[in-house]
């Protein structure tokens, strides 16, 4: 699967991500200077570079991976479709590498990142660690260069540059992967997953019943004053049609998860904005959104929305389960309007028989606000995932570790992984199929059930651009034959290219950056602290609890006593060192 799409936007990145603090105060420090010295020469315990007739491992590349068994332990967080351990992907990989795996697996109920913590503290490691893909559980840059600083974790380099297979395909065909995850130091410390859906780099997504708008007699909305008019007949007109005026409603949302924050996509009209961060680069300047004015206007509309009573109240206390559940108890639809990267933050697309209730919801293009600005916020760095996988520094044969996880990211490997096995779950494409792009298609799934037969988004994926589009598949994602799932994957893309039109410069875009260790515990606490502050006010502003124009420099004030300054210094300082300055 060759990739035909030029990636060179993606240039060299690091990430900021949400900051998170990883180990915090652990005192996991590595204090042996040889760890890393030995481990970057590749001989340590008995592991060795170089092929020869004491090598234990076969040419690069070729199966089985070693001459004679080996066992590596290896640290994952539950999943409740999977049994690792007894998993039939684990059981090809032992087969075909010649290499056992010793599971140590989190519980469900128990907090990833406080497991690892406490391995790094006692030193005591699994020789792989991963850490699965969840936002909670996985780690930002600033945490992965203080593990690899503190001699936690191996640099990877040698391994890269000398042995690697499946990476050393994925750095030639995809521009600025290798400088997205070198440190500051030099040295790369996480190998990365690439997720190539565009639609995770355009996560800010408006779904609104189309049923409804028919219903009604409606259009779709392309102002934000369109918009409102549409909650607004949502609310009075009984839209969905069942005879009760007073079970609609309107405009929901949630506390958390991909696309859903309010002053997202509803706030880009106003003021450009980005997910998590809200941060943004202004001619060369790292600028916060929610301080603007224009942000200000943007609360001013949300505060409209809420204050005539189309907007759920539940919006900023309910998760997806909660409005999933409103959603789908009865026959008829109760939400007009969500925000969300997918359908499925208010529909139900996995219990079968499936409601079908999912198909009544369209992606809305981004909104014109009051001034004529239509934009789309933009993430391209997003599709390099890093920080959720590691070999330990205490790894009792870290070239045999490398070399597992580097077959994972092999073509093979992830085709395995991600969708299952070649024959059974998936096969060639044949001629004429096209995949989501009316490109010629690559594969296509059989339907056979993989159940604990992959490791899912586990560990060391290359899903490139063309595997992602590639799939072949019925251009109606409401045909019989396409499963919800499918069909939601093809919605989301067909949605992601009306924000493609329309998306902010790459200029503007807000990189992911490495910060140095002296400033990564400041800045884990600022950005915790901003962004939950900014957070409390927006909601009270958006409530009217607080008054937006009486209040707004009050507001401002507040931020900029717990740090913002200082937080957006730090943050400059660090665009300046990178790539992304020059």
């Amino acid at each position: 699967m060759k990739s035909k799409r030029a990636l060179a936007l993606l240039m060299v990145a690091s990430m900021t991500g949400s900051m998170l603090s990883g180990c915090g105060g652990n005192t996991g420090t590595n204090s042996d200077p040889t760890t890393q010295k030995s481990t970057t020469t590749g001989t340590q315990q008995g592991s060795t570079t170089a092929q020869g007739e004491d090598s234990i491992f076969n040419e690069p590349g070729t199966l089985p991976i070693v001459k004679e068994p080996v066992t590596l332990t290896i640290f994952a967080p539950a999943n409740g479709e999977y049994s690792y351990i007894d998993n039939t992907q684990t059981k090809e990989l032992e087969e075909l590498t010649g290499i056992r795996l010793d599971w140590q697996i989190a519980a469900a109920s128990e907090n990833v990142r406080d497991k690892i913590s406490v391995m790094f503290a006692s030193k005591n490691m699994t020789d792989i660690i991963l850490t699965g893909v969840s936002a909670s559980s996985r780690y930002d840059k600033a945490s992965e260069s203080m593990f690899g600083s503190q001699g936690l974790v191996l640099p990877l380099n040698e391994y890269l540059d000398t042995i690697s297979v499946g990476y050393k395909a994925a750095f030639e065909e995809l521009d600025g992967l290798r400088d997205y995850i070198t440190t500051p130091d030099g040295n790369i410390y996480s190998l990365p997953n690439v997720d190539g859906s565009l639609h995770v780099q355009y996560n800010m997504k408006l779904w609104l019943n189309t049923t409804w708008l028919d219903n009604l007699g409606l259009s779709m909305p392309t102002t934000t004053d369109e918009f409102y008019n549409v909650l607004k007949a949502f609310k009075e007109q009984d839209a969905n049609g069942n005879g009760n005026p007073n079970d609609e409603i309107p405009f929901s949302t949630v506390t958390s998860g991909a696309g859903t924050q309010i002053d997202g996509f509803l706030m880009n009209p106003f003021q450009q904005t980005s997910e998590n961060t809200k941060l943004y680069i202004d001619n060369g300047v790292v600028t916060y959104a929610p301080v603007q004015d224009n942000y200000k206007e943007g609360l001013k509309y949300l505060n409209k929305l809420w204050a005539e009573g189309l907007i759920n109240p539940e919006s900023f206390t309910q998760d997806r389960v909660n409005q999933v559940n409103v959603n789908e108890a009865g026959e008829d639809c109760v939400i007009g309007a969500f925000l969300a990267q997918r359908p499925g933050y208010a529909c139900d697309l996995t219990t079968i028989p499936n409601s079908k209730k999912w198909e009544q919801y369209q992606s809305v293009a981004p909104l014109k606000g009051p001034d004529g600005q239509v934009t789309a916020s933009w993430n391209p760095y997003v599709m390099y995932q890093t920080g959720m996988t590691y070999i330990s520094s205490t790894c009792s044969n870290p070239e045999a570790a490398f070399r597992f996880l580097d077959y994972l990211a092999t073509e093979e490997g992830t085709m395995r992984s991600a969708v299952g096995i070649e024959g059974v779950h998936w096969t060639a494409a044949e001629a004429g199929e096209t995949g989501m792009d009316g490109s010629p298609a690559v594969y296509k799934r059989t339907g056979a059930d993989n159940t604990n037969q992959t490791w899912g988004q586990l560990a060391c994926l290359i899903r490139k651009p063309d595997m992602i589009v590639g799939e072949t598949t019925n251009p109606d994602p409401y045909a019989e034959d396409v499963a919800p799932l499918t069909g939601r994957q093809i919605v989301m893309y067909r949605a992601s290219l009306d924000h493609q039109k329309v998306q902010q410069p790459l200029e503007s875009v807000m990189p992911d950056l490495y910060m140095s260790d002296a400033d990564t515990a400041e800045m884990s606490l600022l950005s915790t602290t901003i962004q939950d502050t900014q957070k409390e006010m927006m909601v009270q502003f958006i409530t009217g609890e607080k008054d937006i124009d009486s209040e707004w420099e009050s507001y401002k004030a507040s931020l900029e006593s717990i740090g913002l300054s200082r937080y957006l210094e730090m943050l400059q300082n660090a665009y300046n060192a990178s790539s992304f300055a020059k």
